[in-house]
This record gives structure tokens, C-alpha cells and sequence, in this order.
């Protein structure tokens, strides 16, 4: 007896539809990271209520405002606005660049008031000395250069010794007195270094055998004065440089005699 043939399966057709389920999977995972996202945002929002409470309670109860991050005015302060202010145009020129002045903010109170009562005391005499040398000053005999602790005043040889010698003209003691009373009022801390310079043209006579002798003996000269005017010699020193600190050319007469000078140092150590 024949079996009787299996029914036939109805093929069926194909789903065009299962990219729905993939697409359902990715809203429900982007619903879920706007969930997190919207419950951080609530934490952050509480955090700085919670924050600005604090910073109000800080201010001994003055309004804290919140202001948006994403406006002009960042931050929380006291009553600031989300604007910030428009700028007025202005017809002030810029600052000229100056040197930055010295950070003292390190050095104790006290170490600052005596700097402050130095350069005070500095500026007092510098402005007497001008006095006392304008004369001179004006004939390009004499130059004065200022700094906030140093005050260097350099003396052509002319005014003060006759050529090659080390002896003081009359007139120049007269000045050098005049100086030296000044110089003397000034605080301790202060030291009066008095430095000799000669030109380039080689010296050898039996008292100065070299440039270095003169020099060294022209500034020792004035130092010996200043010590006769009752200023400590614990203050004082001498120094000699012979031909190797010009400030001029060597090659002229008028160079020569601007390298042919006396400088009188005045200078208060810095703090370290």
C-alpha cells in the first residue's frame, strides 16, 4: 500500500521588518541616556543651590545671584547680572612700557618701611647735590645719574686736580665740602665709594709711575676729605681703574677728557 505524500510547507515570506526591533532597542537606549543625563543635570542644579546657600551664609546674608555659565558673566558673585557691561570708548593713550618695578612683597614689614625711608632720604640729598652742582652741570663738568638706592655723580679731573697731579684745587675742596655735607646726612646703611679713571695716554713720573697709581690716588684723595668731614670711614673706600672704563672714545681730545674723571658712589645694599 502507498504512503500518502507529506503535506506541503507554505514557504514563507520574508520579513522585511525586523529593522524595527534595532531601531526600538536604539530610542530605548537613547530615552534612557536623556534620563541620566536630565538626572545629573538635577544633581548639578541642586549642588549649586546648595553651594550658593553657603556662599550666602559666608556673605553674613548678602543675595548671592546664580548666573548661567554660558552667559558673558561666569562664576557667582554678589548681584551680578548675566550681561556683562558694555565698555565705554575712551581716548586715553596707552601706558608707556616702564620697568617693572621690584616685587617687595616678600620682604618683611618692617625691612620695607626702612627701603621706603632710604630712597626717601636718598632723593633728599640728590636734590640738594643738584643744587649745589648746577653750575658745573651746566657746563658738562659734572653728571648725576639716580636709581631707586644708588646715586653716581661723576666729576670731570679739571674741576678737581691740576693734569697728572693728585692734589686738590682750592676750589675744588670748597666743592667737595659742600658735597660731603650732604653725603653726611645720609643713614648709615649707606656707603660712599669713590672711584679714579684716567684716559688712555701712559703717565710715568716718580710719584705716578702708571695710570693705576694716579688713579688710585685721586680717589683715595677725595676719600681722605670726606673722612676729615666726620663721615664714617666704615662707609667709605677708594677704588682706582687707570684706563679701563671709559665712557668716551680715547681717540679725541674731548673723549679723553670726559675719561679723565672722579665718581662718587653713593649706594645703600639691597636687601637679600
Amino acid at each position: 500500500m502507498q504512503r500518502p505524500a507529506p503535506p506541503k510547507r507554505e514557504k514563507k515570506a520574508p520579513n522585511h521588518e525586523r529593522w524595527v526591533i534595532s531601531y526600538a532597542d536604539l530610542l530605548t537606549l537613547l530615552l534612557a541616556l536623556f534620563v541620566v543625563l536630565y538626572a545629573s543635570s538635577t544633581r548639578n542644579k541642586l549642588k549649586m543651590a546648595e553651594e550658593a546657600a553657603s556662599l550666602t551664609k559666608a556673605f553674613h546674608g548678602t543675595p548671592v545671584a546664580l548666573v548661567n555659565q554660558n552667559t558673558a558673566g561666569r562664576g557667582i558673585m554678589p548681584h551680578q547680572t548675566s550681561a556683562a557691561p558694555t565698555p565705554k570708548p575712551t581716548t586715553t593713550p596707552p601706558p608707556k612700557p616702564t620697568d617693572a618695578p621690584k616685587d617687595e612683597s616678600h620682604l618683611p614689614k618692617a625691612l620695607s618701611h626702612q627701603m621706603e625711608a632710604e630712597v626717601l632720604a636718598l632723593q633728599q640729598v640728590e636734590k640738594q647735590l643738584r643744587a649745589v652742582l648746577q653750575p658745573l652741570t651746566a657746563k658738562n663738568q659734572v653728571s648725576m645719574k639716580s636709581e631707586p638706592l644708588t646715586l653716581t655723580i661723576q666729576l670731570n679731573d679739571s674741576v678737581l686736580f691740576p693734569s697728572g697731579q693728585a692734589v686738590l684745587l682750592p676750589e675744588a675742596r670748597a666743592l667737595l665740602n659742600n658735597v660731603s655735607e650732604s653725603v653726611a646726612k645720609l643713614p648709615a646703611p649707606f656707603n660712599i665709594i669713590i672711584q679714579g679713571y684716567t684716559d688712555d695716554q701712559p703717565i710715568d713720573t716718580a710719584q705716578f709711575p702708571s695710570n693705576w697709581s694716579l688713579s688710585a690716588e685721586r680717589a683715595a684723595t677725595v676719600v681722605e676729605l670726606f673722612a676729615d668731614k666726620s663721615i664714617d670711614g666704615n662707609r667709605l673706600s677708594a677704588q682706582g681703574f687707570a684706563e679701563f672704563a671709559p665712557i668716551a672714545s680715547n681717540t679725541t681730545p674731548d673723549g679723553r677728557a670726559q675719561n679723565r674723571r672722579v665718581a662718587i658712589v653713593i649706594h645703600a645694599p639691597e636687601p637679600p
